[in-house]
């Protein structure tokens, strides 16, 4: 705790402490940010907009030199949620293209709109010194825990220990919140 909140390295070295509080972070899941959702959800709308542009401009060539579409690559659309079948209808056939192509458009759109939310707030983060959880909050935090059935020794819990606790709770609060969207 001197270290975290005092920046004191009597007990421990400012490098030993990097890489245990790394570690904390890792395991507890407090990576997980607005920031982090944004990029994770930005290299989605990516992956899925270029996969789908790939597949139907694959299948529009198809049936422009073959007048009929690669059959084996129809399947690939099912995992991105569409039903695709041939009939031997091109004409059907290249009418879902499109009505996919609309889609798409819609889904760039919104790639550009979680592209300037996630730019606005790195900005925003630069103009202001990072958060840091004040010695007030991680007390709260430790005392919140004897609710869940956890004992904190600062002398006997390791960080790995409290970590873990956190990551427990984390977990069991994401899991009653789906079951509280499921059941509504």
């Amino acid at each position: 705790m001197n270290a975290w909140f005092n920046q004191e390295f009597e007990e421990i070295s400012k490098e030993d402490f990097d890489i245990v509080y790394a570690e904390y972070i890792d395991v507890s899941g407090l990576y997980l940010s607005k920031e982090f959702e944004l990029v994770a959800y930005i290299a989605y709308l990516k992956n899925r907009i270029f996969i789908l542009k790939t597949l139907i401009a694959t299948q529009r060539m198809c049936i422009d030199t073959f007048h009929k579409p690669y059959i084996e690559g129809i399947e690939l659309f099912s995992t991105f949620g569409y039903k695709v079948e041939w009939d031997g209808d091109e004409k059907k056939f290249l009418a879902k293209m499109d009505k996919m192509s609309s889609v798409l458009r819609s889904k760039s759109t919104e790639l550009r709109h979680k592209e300037f939310e996630y730019e606005q707030l790195k900005a925003a983060k630069k103009e202001k010194a990072p958060e840091i959880q004040s010695r007030h909050e991680f007390i709260r935090m430790l005392n919140s825990f004897s609710k869940y059935g956890f004992s904190v020794d600062k002398n006997k819990t390791t960080v790995e220990e409290l970590a873990l606790m956190i990551k427990q709770i984390q977990d069991e609060s994401t899991k009653l919140a789906i079951n509280r969207i499921q059941h509504t």
